[in-house]
């Protein structure tokens, strides 16, 4: 999905949509800064997790939202220093992140004395990964490394891939709890098409993702020591430039049971809906120092994810500063001969 808008003076024809197999990339998935305006929802339709295939067509177009809960991932410059001497350190490059979430601790059906819980994502490798949590408990401000970093989705993300995975890693706060997790994924991608939300429709990749985890829990305050075996399937449609799954639903047992979408009903900071085909400027993502650039000389404006230029000029490209914070920002071009402008998201590393 191209994220252009265009805004002309003259009236429009119209155009159709010709939706093809697509690839996701590093650059298609979450990126620090950026708030996604993920919705929880009600499960219309039972039977959208068994439609695989190519060139499939999975209609969510009925999709009811129940809450709001969007997403903003945090950059790994801010850290916690203790979450950054594992997370953010040149002396310790195979837990370097990208970002990291705020989450909630797995639900073993009993309280954890938690105060607060991250996890820290790899993004920009052959693997969409995260590398460690970390959590606050009675004044504590403790980073824990994978013993195993779990791997959640192989890159480049393209129909057909397949990848299985394991993870581990152990937590003891002495006093407080102890907690170990083994767990094995199993991903395919399964299907590609057009998925059909309430927002229009996408090119998307359907991934389902096993997954089955062993936890041993011991709780100080409990005494006794327990073990749990979770099992859950989740199926995810991915398309270019979103960040997180357009569409995601979590079966347990069978049945599904957690549903979450993106709503991109309104223009935001992750999508801008597109009136009119503008050829892209390229590359993107475009590395620091390096030349940005279209196929026509242009009015253009280069701004943050907020809306504030930065710079600006006439010409069909523009280099990169080489001081500018890697992220998320907008470039915007008019057209003299027909006033007609865009503006595009793009990723600067």
């Amino acid at each position: 999905m191209k994220h252009l808008i265009a805004i002309c003076i003259f009236a429009l024809s119209s155009w159709a949509t010709v939706f093809a197999q697509i690839t996701i990339t590093s650059s298609d998935l979450p990126q620090a800064d950026v708030t996604y305006p993920i919705y929880t929802a009600a499960i219309t339709d039972v039977t959208l997790g068994g439609i695989i295939g190519a060139d499939m067509t999975w209609d969510a177009s009925d999709l009811i939202s129940i809450g709001e809960a969007p997403i903003t991932p945090v950059n790994i410059n801010d850290a916690s220093f203790s979450a950054a001497f594992v997370f953010n350190s040149p002396f310790n490059s195979a837990y370097q992140s990208d970002f990291f979430l705020p989450t909630e601790f797995p639900d073993l059906g009993i309280d954890i004395p938690l105060d607060g819980f991250n996890n820290f994502y790899q993004s920009n490798g052959d693997v969409y990964a995260i590398a460690g949590l970390g959590l606050s408990a009675a004044g504590f401000d403790l980073p824990v490394a994978y013993d195993d970093i779990d791997e959640i989705l192989p890159l480049p993300l393209e129909y057909g891939a397949e990848m299985t995975s394991t993870a581990s890693f152990n937590l003891d706060l002495t006093g407080i709890l102890t907690y170990g997790l083994v767990q094995e994924r199993q991903v395919v991608v399964d299907g590609w098409g057009t998925l059909i939300l309430p927002s229009g429709s996408y090119e998307v990749l359907r991934t389902r993702t096993d997954l089955a985890a062993t936890d041993d829990v011991f709780i100080e305050e409990l005494g006794e020591p327990f073990t749990l075996e979770r099992e859950q399937v989740t199926y995810q449609w991915w398309a270019e430039g979103m960040g997180f799954p357009l569409l995601e639903i979590t079966e347990i047992l069978g049945l599904p049971l957690v549903a979450s979408f993106q709503d991109l009903s309104e223009p935001n900071a992750v999508y801008i809906p597109t009136a009119l085909e503008v050829a892209p400027a390229f590359p993107n993502p475009v590395l620091r120092g390096h030349w940005i650039q279209w196929n026509e000389t242009t009015d253009w404006s280069f701004m943050d994810i907020q809306g504030k230029e930065l710079m600006n000029g006439h010409s069909a490209g523009f280099g990169v500063p080489e001081e500018l914070e890697a992220g998320v920002y907008l470039v915007k071009r008019t057209t003299i001969a027909d006033h007609c402008s865009s503006i595009e998201r793009i990723y600067v590393r």
